[in-house]
């Protein structure tokens, strides 16, 4: 699934041929748009682990990361040849629209990793496989014509709440080896914790969206009940992750919400931005905590990003702020 682009992947200044020089390895790394991947594994990693069986060995845990990586990057780079007009017009992911990797070596690109992480994901169990197929189906009408549900605010709202949220959910939990009937009832509480997170990265770029005639959550809504409406479906993940008794969401959610009630109450695109970041980081140190070394995975994607962004386009990106 394709979740929205925030403003940190924008310049103030044009980034434009003439001031990115030649062809670089880790373009086609980083035209996977890895740094996004993170909160898809914290969600994986958290459904393995919610799972009453799993192997001793944490081999099956890194593969199933790896293939939800491959779900996500291929969705991101199926949204990214959707959008290359309109990232064109908006000065960001600046690979298709400044040439760094064409559009046909893009779609060879779309191509590999699609079967890559079919044959991996089938690896681990039929089950597996099949909920793989379903991640890579939702990204497909998220940006694929002729669906193009990213248009749609409240397709992409729900697209992007079970894609990013109940289905990697479910996908480590039964990659574990658990049940996906009970995966199914317990990953509910992620769908709307996604869902308000999604809604908030919609914020930063509603006017660039709307002045692009982009029909997003926060162009349809506007700024304060976009932020009234992710603060409820905050509300709904805690009250669905107390009744399933999934500890480390509702300890997320009770110590994000009070700055997502802020947010609604101070309706400031700032305020609603932090309480959606807030929220993944601290589900991101609940799988931390859950497996050791993700923090050094989390760690070492920050550095390698943070000096890639730095040198291919003058850019600060990504950011704690």
């Amino acid at each position: 699934m394709s979740s929205a682009t925030s403003n940190q992947d924008t310049l103030r200044q044009p980034v434009s041929p003439q001031t990115v020089s030649g062809r670089n390895i880790f373009d086609w790394i980083f035209f996977l748009r890895p740094i996004l991947h993170p909160p898809v594994w914290t969600i994986a990693i958290l459904g393995y682990f919610r799972s009453p069986v799993r192997p001793e060995s944490p081999y099956q845990l890194i593969w199933i990361m790896l293939v939800s990586s491959g779900i996500a990057a291929w969705a991101y780079v199926i949204n990214q040849i959707a959008d290359v007009e309109s990232d064109r017009r908006n000065n960001k992911l600046f690979f298709l629209p400044l040439g760094l990797i064409s559009m046909k070596a893009a779609h060879i690109y779309a191509g590999l990793i699609l079967g890559a992480t079919v044959v991996g994901s089938f690896l681990i169990s039929i089950q597996a496989g099949i909920i793989s197929m379903a991640g890579i189906a939702l990204g497909y009408l998220y940006s694929g014509r002729p669906f193009h549900g990213k248009n749609d605010p409240a397709a992409s709202t729900l697209l992007n709440g079970i894609g990013h949220g109940s289905l990697i959910f479910v996908f480590g939990f039964v990659g574990a080896g658990g049940l996906i009937g009970d995966a199914i009832l317990l990953s509910v509480p992620y769908l709307f914790a996604v869902i308000a997170v999604f809604m908030g990265t919609t914020l930063p770029d509603v006017e660039g969206d709307a002045r692009s005639a982009k029909r997003t959550p926060a162009v349809v809504l506007g700024i304060k009940f976009t932020a009234v409406a992710m603060t409820l479906s905050l509300m709904v993940s805690l009250l669905l992750s107390l009744l399933v008794w999934d500890l480390p969401l509702l300890i997320a959610c009770n110590l994000s919400l009070p700055f997502y009630l802020y947010a609604a109450l101070k309706p400031k695109v700032k305020n609603a931005v932090f309480a959606a970041r807030l929220s993944v980081l601290l589900l991101s140190l609940a799988a931390c905590y859950a497996f050791f070394w993700y923090a050094f995975a989390l760690l070492f994607l920050f550095v390698t990003a943070r000096i890639y962004y730095r040198r291919r386009f003058r850019m600060i990106y990504p950011t704690l702020a």
